[in-house]
């Protein structure tokens, strides 16, 4: 069993060394000036970019927009882009302030969705209550919370892309955790 599993574990590394070999190969092409290169490398992540901007925005309008916007600003500036490895983080971080920028001029909410339950009901009404609270959380959380729940980067990654010391990262999910709980606590007690 244990040699299974490294052996899977060994496939998955190789997989993703490929694709990583395969981006780095894309961004070399697109800094060149090649726009099917750039294209290319923009699907690959379109819909991971449009669902973390939906969530940010709950929009889908003002998340297409900032799709495109990203995507431009992102092309305008790929010669810029020092680790061609880092592809992916440095277009969803342009995605991310370029949204932070909408909700600022909006002053929109932020969703945290992707809780699983085994009732449809219970999922609902627990999504509802989850969306109702955070979108009473303030940006600064809510976007941490967004950056590390939903799109599944690290405390390191996110830090990175806000320009955040790491303990200030920490101290601000904690802080959205915290409030978020006792919000959630609210509706079910108050």
């Amino acid at each position: 069993f244990e040699q299974c599993v490294c052996l899977i574990s060994e496939q998955k590394k190789k997989r993703d060394d490929m694709e990583k070999s395969r981006q780095i190969q894309l961004v070399k092409k697109a800094k060149k000036g090649d726009d099917q290169a750039f294209i290319t490398l923009c699907e690959d992540y379109q819909q991971v970019i449009y669902n973390a901007a939906y969530k940010i925005l709950l929009n889908h309008a003002d998340a297409s927009d900032c799709l495109q916007e990203a995507e431009l600003k992102a092309w305008q500036n790929i010669r810029s882009l020092k680790n061609e490895a880092a592809f992916n983080s440095w277009l969803f971080r342009i995605m991310a302030n370029i949204a932070k920028s909408m909700l600022t001029k909006k002053q929109k909410y932020v969703e945290l969705k992707d809780y699983h339950l085994v009732s449809q009901q219970q999922e609902t009404t627990v999504s509802d209550d989850i969306q109702d609270s955070v979108a009473k959380l303030p940006d600064v959380y809510r976007i941490i919370l967004v950056l590390y729940y939903y799109a599944g980067f690290s405390i390191k990654q996110i830090s990175e892309q806000e320009r955040k010391p790491i303990n200030t990262v920490k101290t601000r999910l904690a802080r959205g955790r915290k409030m978020l709980k006792e919000l959630l606590e609210d509706k079910k007690y108050g």
